[in-house]
């Protein structure tokens, strides 16, 4: 499921960014071929202010996604963020009930979140840019002039 910045472009709001959220389904088997695209991306745990991943030993493995949290990937088509803990939602099945499918060309069909969850998630980080992106949203669902 493609949350975050890239997923507004699903309701008709464009804007930059620096790199793809997703929320994976959180069975094992989806985990399992996660973990096998993340290898073939060559991903690794960005460090994030004085913490070192490596520390902990933990990696983007089934066995590492399976643990849960949120990892923050450097890989070799660009920064990747794999999210199982996102404010605003309480989860993947959340998610999924409020999502859109869109068949981007000449790469298939993908998940993005929910305008409605979209709006939550953004409510809850509120950040400066969060605030701008729930006026475009809400602006798309036509709510706001």
């Amino acid at each position: 499921m493609i949350i975050g910045a890239f997923a507004l472009s699903a309701h008709g709001v464009v804007r930059a960014t620096k790199d793809i959220d997703i929320v994976p389904a959180p069975d094992r088997d989806n985990l399992r071929r996660l973990a096998r695209a993340l290898a073939a991306l060559a991903a690794e745990p960005l460090r994030a202010d004085d913490f070192d991943p490596s520390e902990l030993g933990i990696k983007p493995d089934e066995e590492g996604l399976a643990l849960g949290g949120n990892w923050v990937l450097r890989t070799g088509l660009g920064r990747l963020d794999v999210m199982r803990d996102v404010p605003g939602v309480r989860g993947y099945e959340q998610l999924l009930e409020g999502s859109v499918e869109v068949d981007v060309p000449d790469a298939g069909p993908f998940r993005f979140a929910g305008l409605d969850d979209l709006i939550a998630m953004k409510t809850a980080a509120g950040r400066p840019q969060d605030e701008i992106d729930i006026v475009s949203l809400e602006r798309a669902r036509g709510s706001r002039p």
